[in-house]
């Protein structure tokens, strides 16, 4: 991936040190999602939009330390959380290095050695990432807890990928692969279309031919044998024999009809 992929939220509550940290970010390359003053803002901000790092300053000045919204952040979310800290004490390392961060970087601190961090905490976040899908308990990690997280981890042509489930518009086969159709971009793994599907939740991602799995929450019309998907209008073709798996589909579009 590129820097300017990697997406970095800085929770920093000092207006110019964030300042300051948003235009070294920028000047290395990297992308800043955004930047936020309190633990609680912090917690928001990856609830809409997952980044590809957290930089969390510790000492923040509202009652939520950066350490409590870093464990908040780490129950719910696969992100890695690089500590910033004018305290270099044993007291505030032994505090932090409990939420397990992928960094700690002590203020003031250079542009090399920002980076320095930043690349060595997100290798080692997808490496581990890498380990756990290779190992046996990986079996469990897509199952229905991680669905109300609404996020996947898949390991597609570019590497690991975070997916938003909600954002998925349509899943296609394609030869021994599966291409997974969001807005604006395509994630291609080596799984089967079923072995991709078996992914996310059943019920709304539905089968409509040997093709195409549809999410069917993206569906803006149904006209057989076709369906139309909202946003991307791709129009997708529907098996004879799978259409009555569209039926609640129809039910759903006719009401809303009504509504309006």
């Amino acid at each position: 991936m590129e820097k300017s992929d990697y997406k970095i939220l800085v929770v920093e509550d000092e207006i110019l040190v964030a300042t300051d940290i948003e235009e070294s970010l920028e000047g290395l390359g990297y992308t800043v999602q955004n930047t936020v003053a309190t633990g609680a803002k912090a917690i928001e901000e990856v609830e809409l939009s997952l980044p590809s790092l957290i930089l969390m300053d510790i000492n923040l000045k509202e009652e939520m330390s950066g350490i409590e919204a870093a464990k908040i952040i780490s129950q719910n979310h696969n992100v890695p959380i690089i500590y910033l800290t004018a305290n270099a004490d044993l007291a505030t390392i032994d505090q932090a290095k409990v939420s397990l961060p992928y960094g700690y970087i002590i203020k003031p601190f250079t542009d090399k050695e920002l980076q320095t961090n930043i690349e060595i905490a997100l290798f080692k976040f997808e490496n581990d990432l890498k380990i756990k899908m290779e190992s046996e308990q990986f079996n469990t990690f897509f199952d229905l807890k991680d669905h109300e997280k609404n996020q996947l981890i898949i390991h597609g042509n570019k590497g690991l990928e975070k997916i938003d489930i909600d954002k998925v518009y349509f899943l296609e086969a394609d030869g021994s692969q599966t291409v997974i159709h969001l807005f604006d971009e395509e994630v291609v793994t080596d799984k089967s279309l079923d072995a991709t599907a078996a992914l996310f939740p059943k019920g709304i991602f539905i089968k409509v031919s040997e093709q195409f799995i549809i999410n069917k929450s993206k569906v803006f019309v149904v006209k057989f044998p076709e369906v139309i998907i909202a946003d991307k209008m791709s129009v997708i073709t529907v098996d004879t024999n799978r259409r009555d798996v569209l039926n609640d589909v129809i039910g759903e579009l006719e009401e809303i009809v009504d509504e309006d």
